[in-house]
């Protein structure tokens, strides 16, 4: 079996339309003979831990190993207009993220944006596909969907495209909606938020976390859980800027070399 990632360099084997790649794109390995070499001689990779080699290129071998395995590998290919441009988002989406991560969830005044009305369509449409699972399932569905989208958006970046500059951003979009849901969880007992359609949770029937922390016998730390979901949703935002600048930095410098 040949290496899921480079035992020489460490870098992450691609996979092309034809299948895994037969010799690193970084530093030119090829991988037949490594083994050939390996098997029939006997002679060391160059790391001093064979043992520990064998181990980490274990870790890869699955589909869910070669899927985490493309979270390091940044995208082939990118023009300096279009690194200029993810550069100037990701920047963007960096002093964005403090409108959430220092936002009052007691108010809600820093959600009250166009990326709540985005999360919002998303919202209704979970409630929608949980429906036929019972009461429960059908409030928390609202939001499970906003929560999905983004990941859905991430994991297909990947996939599809093997962008995990593009796939940063969807990691961002989903810390954003989490702290999204943070104002609604902190007002479980208070009920003043206003709601889809007019009037505040204690002018109508409460709304979807008031419902679902009275459920679980959680209301009294609405405030608490409201904040921590703020905070995670932020050092989400964070790590995906982070993660997204650091493979549009490696394409320009470590990006894979032309055969």
């Amino acid at each position: 079996m040949y290496p899921a990632i480079c035992p020489n360099c460490s870098t992450v084997r691609l996979r092309g339309a034809d299948g895994p790649a037969p010799s690193c794109t970084r530093c030119g390995l090829v991988f037949s003979k490594w083994i050939d070499a390996r098997s029939g001689r006997g002679t060391s990779t160059g790391t001093g831990d064979e043992a520990g080699d064998s181990r980490r290129l274990a870790v890869l071998d699955g589909p869910v190993g070669q899927f985490l395995a493309r979270l390091t590998v940044p995208p082939q290919s990118m023009g300096s207009g279009s690194r200029i441009f993810h550069g100037l988002l990701l920047a963007a989406l960096f002093l964005y993220s403090w409108t959430f991560i220092l936002g009052d969830v007691r108010t809600a005044d820093a959600w009250n944006g166009f990326l709540h009305g985005v999360n919002l369509v998303f919202h209704e449409a979970g409630h929608m596909v949980m429906l036929p699972f019972g009461r429960f399932m059908h409030v928390l569905g609202g939001t499970l969907g906003q929560l999905a989208m983004p990941l859905v958006v991430c994991v297909a970046f990947i996939v599809q495209r093997g962008d995990t500059v593009g796939a940063s951003v969807g990691l961002w979009w989903f810390g954003q909606s989490l702290t999204d849901c943070a104002p609604y969880i902190a007002d479980a007992r208070k009920l003043d938020l206003q709601l889809l359609g007019g009037g505040t949770g204690a002018e109508r029937d409460g709304h979807d976390w008031e419902y679902l922390l009275n459920t679980l016998g959680l209301a009294p730390y609405d405030l608490l859980l409201g904040s921590l979901a703020k905070y995670a949703g932020g050092a989400i935002m964070l790590l995906a800027v982070a993660w997204g600048g650091w493979m549009l930095w490696r394409v320009r410098t470590d990006g894979p070399r032309p055969e």
